[in-house]
């Protein structure tokens, strides 16, 4: 299959408009903590502006110490406080299944960047290091000695753009509404649930409240709790659909183990007026930051993000019915981030439709502007939405079944 042309791709015409919601230093006092945590979580609203400090574009401090931030199967991920970069390294002897994340991750967000689909974030992928590499490795010495008793080195590593955690006001109200009493300061005292980033359950309505074993790094944000929180689920939904269908139908890739997390994503932005506004003004204005200082004109913002990460197990697929039995067996091991069909609550049923619809509008642009309009492939997608619909009622047939036999 070829690539489109970057100057052919409308995936962003599958966007919905949304308002944007611009958060305040300070909240009004008598909001709800739900309504809190809504704005702190909305996707593509919140907008938090750092202090008055100017921007550095300095290098940063190489000598500082790493930290895990993360874990899996694959890899374990360390980080520096304060450097924009994520370093995943390899748990395994064998170190092909780093190396695979590479490669996927690096072609999957080439074509999130070709086709202008950015409802979904995938972190930038930056280089892979093989194991034992000196002119990396001496140069870091501080992450091998981080990675000390978690991987066995030597071992190679791959660097990628680092997710900001979500904003400590929203990690705080995510413990008041989710923890346990009894083990508030304890979660909020942990310097792991400094790393939160959340992973959406949209095809999970078991969340629960209160829990005793609490841990903001990964934290598991289920359907019903999106509900409770009056998050736009549908805007989700839509993301994953259409994410699935560059990774089907554009990357050719089954997104096999893919996860889908809430975190955060800065820029620097200027304060500059904007020209329309110029021509109310009296002429000869002052119109630079109240301070006066010209490093005052720049702010550091945060916003939301949906965020897609881990390609290790990411394997390619072949455009036919082959491939999209593939695909579907791997959308049933990435359960539960994806909506179910068949599902009895007006909710699940609208987050359903949500997903199928975008996946399937965005698989028909993608293929039609490959292949031209008149192709066999467009049945293929429908083909996948149809396995999802298989795979769930066998499992509620056999479900039933065993509920009978105890009766």
């Amino acid at each position: 299959m070829n690539d489109a042309s970057p100057s052919s791709t409308p995936i962003g015409a599958l966007r919905p408009r949304r308002q944007r919601l611009i958060a305040c230093p300070a909240l009004e006092p008598d909001i709800a903590p739900e309504m809190e945590l809504l704005v702190e979580l909305e996707l593509n609203g919140l907008l938090s502006f750092s202090t008055k400090t100017p921007v550095s574009t300095r290098p940063q401090d190489s000598g500082k110490p790493f930290t895990k931030i993360g874990a899996g199967s694959c890899g374990a991920v360390f980080a520096q406080k304060g450097t924009p970069y994520a370093i995943k390294m390899s748990r395994a002897e064998d170190h092909s299944a780093l190396w695979n994340d590479y490669v996927c991750h690096a072609r999957i967000a080439q074509l999130f960047d070709r086709w202008e689909f950015d409802e979904v974030r995938i972190p930038a992928c930056y280089f892979f290091v093989p194991a034992g590499e000196p002119r990396f490795f001496e140069r870091h010495k501080a992450l091998l000695e981080a990675a000390e008793g978690v991987c066995s080195t030597p071992t190679s590593a791959l660097v990628t753009e680092r997710i900001l955690p979500l904003p400590e006001r929203a990690r705080e109200l995510l413990i008041e509404k989710y923890c346990a009493e009894h083990i508030r300061d304890e979660a909020r005292a942990d310097p792991a649930n400094r790393d939160c980033l959340v992973r959406i359950y949209l095809g999970s309505t078991h969340g629960k409240s209160g829990q005793r074993f609490f841990s903001l790094r990964n934290f598991k944000l289920h359907l019903n709790h999106m509900m409770e929180l009056q998050l736009d689920v549908r805007a989700l939904a839509r993301g994953v659909g259409i994410a699935l269908a560059i990774m089907h139908w554009a990357a050719e890739m089954d997104a096999r183990d893919v996860e889908f997390v809430l975190g955060s994503s800065s820029q620097t932005v200027s304060l500059a007026k904007d020209p329309s506004a110029l021509s109310s003004l009296t002429p000869k204005t002052y119109t630079g930051p109240s301070s006066g200082r010209m490093e005052d004109l720049f702010r550091k913002v945060e916003t939301t993000k949906l965020w897609v990460i881990d390609f290790n197990q990411v394997r390619k697929i072949t455009m036919d019915a082959d491939g999209v039995a593939q695909a579907v067996d791997a959308a049933r091991r990435n359960d539960p981030y994806i909506p179910k069909p068949l599902q009895t609550s007006a909710d699940e049923r609208e987050v359903w439709k949500a997903f199928a619809l975008s996946y399937v509008e965005a698989a028909d642009v993608i293929l039609n502007i490959v292949n031209g309009e008149e192709n066999d492939l467009l049945e293929l997608p429908r083909l996948f939405i149809q396995g999802l619909i298989d795979v769930q009622r066998e499992k509620q047939q056999a479900e039933a079944d065993l509920e009978a036999g105890r009766r």
